[in-house]
């Protein structure tokens, strides 16, 4: 299980959102949400038109789209902002891929086993990459981790941290 410090649910980020309490399979939108440090809205927004993702059903694609996004800035105009102008304090982000699992023949390997590559846990990635923050796709279900802190659903605090990382994105904030 992981402590409180280093967990937290990715469902807060739904709490002020009305358009959050009709919504399921919405994983990925509140990892971008996490990621980004936007409003569920605006997430919701970004998925729909970026990942084709319908309301109620999951998002399809994300690692290949997510891969393609990395030759991009992002930006999110600021919220209760008209979008009027393109200099008006925006956010702007940028999605690096870091890697994929070694099952899929990628290089996001656990260097601890020396018998074979070994991809990371939720938990051993958390432990190895504690600065910045990344979006991380593991089998149908993507999360985040920010300052080596979990954002998940809160019943994976107890077992979701030894799912293998299927693909990993390091997400930074560009200065304006």
């Amino acid at each position: 299980m992981l402590s409180e410090k280093v967990f937290k649910s990715g469902y807060d980020v739904t709490s002020k959102s009305k358009l959050a309490g009709g919504e399921k399979n919405d994983c990925f939108v509140r990892a971008c949400s996490n990621a980004f440090d936007v409003s569920y809205e605006a997430a919701h927004e970004f998925v729909a038109e970026r990942f084709n993702r319908k309301n109620g059903k999951g998002t399809k694609m994300c690692n290949l789209t997510m891969k393609g996004l990395s030759d991009e800035v992002l930006e999110f105009q600021p919220e209760g902002q008209l979008s009027l102008f393109s200099d008006n304090g925006g956010k702007r982000i940028k999605v690096k891929h870091i890697g994929d699992t070694p099952k899929t023949g990628g290089r996001l390997i656990n260097k601890d086993y020396t018998h074979k590559k070994v991809a990371y846990t939720v938990k051993t990635f958390m432990q190895r990459f504690k600065n910045g923050t990344y979006i991380l796709l593991v089998n149908k279900h993507a999360l985040v981790c920010k300052g080596g802190v979990i954002f998940d659903n809160g019943d994976m605090q107890f077992g979701g941290y030894r799912r293998p990382v299927e693909s990993a994105f390091k997400i930074e904030e560009e200065l304006n």
